[in-house]
């Protein structure tokens, strides 16, 4: 995990943050000291992965910039509260996807808990790319269907010399099946349509 945003108010907190972060995980955490520094931040870098909100802050107990994390981009969020508050949010935040961890706390607890995030984040990210490709996939394979379909409807092709002239326009053309595909769907649109 490399772009972290420490929100704390308290210096030392801060400070202690952003080196076990930066010592575990050899990333440099931004660091910012209210909810509305944050706010402006994450609008100007939408890519952070991780927010972690040491409570209470200046202008805020934090609780709401964690649900506004949540709720407006992509970053996880961890916030943290003292012990005999964080039972009175714990449902709440679980409900919208903020992990609440009391203080005071062990480093392990946090690198375990950090560690466990980077692990599903990553593996989310795996799943979205290949959903990706997967949906690429299908949109090529509808793309190829269509422009078949076209020569069989408007050409008077079957099927098996739709195929072939297909593949034949595309080898010709250099180029992939999909893209000859598209160049078919025009050129008959322009004629047909």
């Amino acid at each position: 995990m490399e772009k972290i945003l420490v929100v704390s108010s308290n210096k030392s907190a801060s400070e202690a943050l952003v080196a076990f972060l930066r010592d575990s995980f050899g990333c440099t955490p931004n660091h910012v000291e209210s909810a509305y520094q944050a706010k402006v931040f994450l609008d100007s870098e939408p890519s952070v992965e991780l927010a972690v909100i040491n409570s209470p802050l200046i202008d805020e107990s934090g609780y709401e910039l964690a649900e506004y994390i949540i709720e407006k981009t992509a970053a996880n969020c961890i916030f943290m509260i003292k012990d005999e508050q964080a039972e009175k949010i714990m449902g709440r935040a679980e409900k919208c996807g903020v992990i609440v961890v009391g203080k005071p706390f062990s480093r392990t607890l946090l690198y375990q808990l950090i560690k466990t995030i980077d692990i599903a984040v990553n593996r989310s990210l795996k799943l979205y790319r290949e959903n990706i490709r997967l949906e690429e996939k299908i949109s090529e394979i509808q793309t190829v269907d269509k422009a078949k379909f076209m020569l069989m409807q408007y050409k008077g092709m079957t099927e098996e010399e739709a195929h072939a002239y297909l593949e034949q326009y595309a080898m010709n053309k250099r180029k992939k099946k999909s893209l000859a595909a598209l160049a078919i769907i025009d050129k008959i649109s322009e004629q047909y349509l």
